[in-house]
């Protein structure tokens, strides 16, 4: 079965990231293997390997080494980020700093939440992980008052809940496709 990493970016207390994921998850069917990936729990903390990820070298921090063989346990990943003063969480920078090979042709999705369908988090957390050349086939901006209430309750549009859908088609396909 395809293993999914479903990432809770969300750090603080009175999140809403745990309700997203829960509707991502449940919205997988038993189409994946899912592995919840919560980084409040993770607490990675600030970088602080050595040498470059993207330079090949072995991690050397036990925390490096963990959170590395995790994602590269992953045939596949969706990103839930909330929109924090126009961006994504420090947390969720720094875990993805940590890595390099990892990301590389890990097929993405991508789902924010806030203000405006989290309209301005979604075009830069895209254009840093394919910076890093993970293979991200799109995202799914959930609005508050739209698709959630600030307090976490979802009632997420059938649009927005079919595009989840497809998105997962999609993911299935990208991961299941022969590397080449």
């Amino acid at each position: 079965m395809t293993k999914l990493g479903i990432i809770i970016s969300s750090a603080r207390p009175n999140r809403v990231g745990e309700k997203v994921a829960r509707w991502v998850a449940d919205s997988a069917h038993d189409r994946f293997d899912i592995d919840l990936i919560d980084l409040r729990e993770m607490a990675l903390p600030s970088f602080d390997e050595p040498t470059s990820p993207k330079s090949g070298a072995e991690k050397t921090t036990d925390h490096g080494r963990t959170w590395g063989e995790r994602i590269g346990a992953l045939d596949a990943v969706v990103i839930l980020t909330p929109q924090y003063n126009g961006s994504y969480p420090g947390a969720l920078k720094n875990a993805i700093d940590f890595l390099y090979a990892e990301w590389s042709a890990l097929p993405t999705l991508l789902v924010g939440y806030g203000w405006g369908a989290a309209g301005e988090v979604l075009p830069l957390l895209e254009a840093l992980m394919r910076r890093l050349d993970a293979e991200v086939i799109g995202s799914i901006g959930l609005s508050f008052r739209e698709d959630l209430s600030v307090e976490g309750e979802l009632f997420v549009t059938d649009e927005k809940s079919a595009a989840l859908e497809e998105a997962f088609v999609s993911l299935e396909q990208a991961a299941l496709a022969p590397v080449g």
